[in-house]
């Protein structure tokens, strides 16, 4: 008797869906003869199949890819593989390799997911709460659809009406059915009865027409009858309505099921007129597509594809309506973040409606499918394969503090501060914290504007610039609890003449500065008046309100900019003239570039700081010099220097080093007297260890050689 080999024994399997048993036959052959890179796949095929990724990824991970038996939906089942382990960037290396090889936009839509999964997993994290359902069991618990007042779903637990002991031999899982929870508690999960459930596959289900009608998806898996020409039994939707309180119709077919493809899933609308329901019938875009039928005339007609705005290459499934306007539905063909993702579209607004991903905590790089809402859409249920369940498939109950589509929002109206006048066509920037650009809108005709897709629990500021009137910037916070819109009217005010003007440059390279904070405070009241970062022109203005000739006028201008050396002066003055004021032509605004190791003296122009013969007591003009530097430090506090006394060579060398080393200290003491924190200044002498010239002992040197050596230092140690 012929005996067939493990690895031909896992191929009948695999043929006849039995996966888990197909499986456990090539791992059989592998650890007889040593995998080859086509029984490694066959491994990793059979894993995909039974949705493990993580074995999936395993056995692909070991096929060198060079190998001709790696075909392009070998790099495609690698990628998606990797995308649900969390493996992103190497999926999108597999994903490049499948986009060269196949006529495709997944690998697209998927690097675009990766690309923008920070933006995903933190979405809807702060307005949205998720549970475990009560009901969930180790076997697979699905699909959620409100009936009464608790929900049916389905799954695959052994008290089924399968007969006992009968197993789904794709998984060895029980066969599924419909059951019941009420959400009141009075009745715990149990069998859904009447005539829909059945020894083999039941499920999805939707109920409608106040719980007296219901369409679901059926599966004869295992019988003879209705199988397609290549022995393969297809999901089919059958409709039954209710007879009296507890039995349910003899159900009936759709017309527009066939054996030849499946077709299941269903949602309706609230007049029960629309069907909504997956399909891979031949003339789809991808796998499994959606599609719609009308009920007119006394029948359901023929389906509609609902195109490729929603469909994919890939699959779409699990179809839900909420309100008629909002259909939901899973697809692992759109950008998300691994696996099957929940996705959302606008249905009324026509062309205009885009396919939208909710983020986390709805979607996760595993399977995340079926979701249904309440009639406010802040509530709901939905299905995933993530941990945190009781194991397999599982149910979720989520709350939300905004529908799920709906987008953070920031909106308003800028107008005239005189007479309230709306600006129409005036353009508002959105900027983050920092003065980045980050959306650009152009006010109405009623001059409101509105800018989506913003995040809780940022700054933001709003930039409006209108020619003949002051620059106005708003800054504030979305804060959670006010959300999701944030309304902000802008005011503009006309300028009546005078304004302050500056630019900023790199005192080296002469370049203008960008990214400059300035802070401008109005001395007479103390109030700061303007808080502005510089664009790529390097500078800002300020227009002087309500001011008029010879009013005067005292304002504080503070600079900052990492990486440069602070700094502020004061501008005091008598309007004379009506114009602008350039305050860049009336005192040194350029900002110095600092390092460790610069000295921050030869940057503020200090001057010689001078001791009495032999003494290191600080004088007078000396103090004055070390103020500038207490300035500076106050200016910068990030900021700690070493003070750096230095002598010339004359006198001995061990005198010159302990006098200088006694200076610095003084210098160093005086420095922390005014204010500055002792751990952000040290003195230290060096005497003539670091001549500057040829001057060293011996040699005939004039005054001013001398004196090139006879100098302090303030060096940057940290910033």
């Amino acid at each position: 008797m012929f005996l067939m080999s493990a690895e031909k024994q896992g191929d009948q399997y695999f043929k006849n869906f039995a996966y888990q048993d197909a499986v456990e036959a090539y791992q059989k052959a592998s650890k007889k003869d040593g995998p080859d890179d086509l029984l490694k796949i066959k491994i990793a095929e059979s894993f995909r199949m039974l949705n493990k990724p993580a074995e999936t990824e395993k056995w692909y991970s070991l096929v060198d890819a060079k190998d001709s038996v790696f075909k392009a939906e070998h790099f495609l089942a690698y990628a998606e593989a990797l995308s649900s382990t969390g493996k992103y960037q190497e999926a999108q290396k597999w994903y490049l390799k499948y986009r060269e090889v196949a006529q495709d936009k997944r690998p697209e839509r998927k690097m675009e997911g990766i690309a923008k999964r920070k933006e995903l997993e933190t979405k809807n994290a702060a307005s949205v709460t998720i549970a475990a359902a009560p009901f969930n069991s180790d076997a697979a618990d699905f699909s959620p659809a409100f009936f009464k007042e608790g929900i049916l779903f389905v799954s695959g637990r052994q008290s089924g009406s399968a007969a006992k002991g009968e197993v789904f031999q794709w998984d060895k899982s029980g066969f599924l059915d419909l059951y019941y929870h009420s959400e009141e508690g009075t009745e715990s999960a149990g069998i859904f009865h009447g005539r829909i459930n059945t020894p083999y596959h039941e499920g999805p289900v939707v109920v409608y027409h106040n719980g007296t009608k219901m369409i679901f998806t059926r599966n004869n898996y295992g019988t003879k009858a209705g199988k397609s020409s290549d022995g393969v039994t297809k999901l089919k939707l059958y409709f039954s309505e209710k007879t009296d309180s507890l039995t349910w119709s003899e159900p009936v077919p759709l017309p527009f099921n066939s054996n030849e493809f499946s077709t299941g899933h269903p949602a309706i609308t609230k007049d029960g007129l629309t069907l909504y329901f997956a399909s891979d019938r031949p003339g789809g875009y991808g796998k499994t597509d959606l599609y719609k039928s009308e009920f007119r005339d006394g029948g359901w007609q023929f389906p509609v594809n609902l195109g490729d705005k929603i469909n994919t290459e890939g699959d779409e499934m699990f179809p839900f309506l909420h309100q008629d306007q909002t259909l939901y539905f899973a697809s692992n063909g759109h950008a998300g973040l691994g696996g099957l993702d929940v996705f959302g579209i606008d249905l009324l607004a026509g062309e205009k409606g885009e396919v939208i991903n909710p983020g986390a905590p709805i979607n996760t790089r595993f399977d995340d499918f079926g979701l249904i809402t309440d009639e406010t859409g802040l509530a709901g249920y939905f299905s995933s394969n993530r941990p945190g369940g009781a194991g397999n498939d599982d149910v979720f109950s989520f709350t939300t503090k905004k529908p799920l589509l709906s987008s953070y929002t920031i909106a308003g109206r800028v107008e005239d501060a005189t007479d309230r006048s709306p600006f129409a066509g005036v353009k508002v920037q959105l900027q983050n914290s920092h003065g980045k650009v980050l959306q650009s809108v152009v006010c109405k005709d009623d001059g409101s504007f509105l800018f989506e897709e913003v995040e809780a629990g940022k700054n933001y500021q709003l930039k409006v610039e209108k020619e003949g009137f002051q620059e106005t910037v708003k800054k504030f916070i979305t804060h959670e609890e006010e959300g999701p819109e944030w309304v902000f009217d802008i005011l503009m005010r006309k300028i009546n003449g005078f304004n302050l003007y500056a630019l900023i440059r790199d005192d080296n390279s002469r370049e203008l500065l960008s990214g400059v904070k300035v802070t401008l405070t109005d001395n007479m009241s103390g109030k700061v008046v303007l808080e502005t970062i510089t664009g790529e022109t390097g500078d800002f203005i300020y227009y002087l309100l309500g001011r008029n000739i010879s009013d005067r006028i005292s304002y504080q201008v503070k600079l900052a900019k990492e990486g440069y050396l602070g700094k502020t002066f004061t501008y005091n003055a008598a309007l004379e003239k009506p114009g602008q004021i350039n305050l860049h032509n009336l005192m040194k605004l350029d900002m110095a570039k600092i390092d460790i190791g610069t000295d921050i003296g030869k940057l503020i122009d200090i001057k010689p700081i001078f001791f009495d013969l032999g003494k290191a007591i600080i004088r007078k003009d000396a103090a004055t010099e070390l103020d500038k530097v207490v300035a500076i430090m106050k200016e910068n506090p990030g900021i700690t220097i070493e003070l750096g006394s230095h002598s010339d060579s004359r006198g001995s060398s061990f005198s010159n080093l302990q006098l200088s080393d006694k200076r610095a200290k003084a210098s160093a003491e005086y420095i922390i007297s005014k204010g500055i924190e002792r751990s952000r200044v040290v003195g230290k002498g060096y005497g003539e260890l670091e001549l500057l010239n040829n001057c060293s002992d011996g040699v005939s040197c004039s005054e001013e050689e001398h004196q090139q050596n006879r100098r302090t230092e303030f060096n940057i140690t940290k910033f």
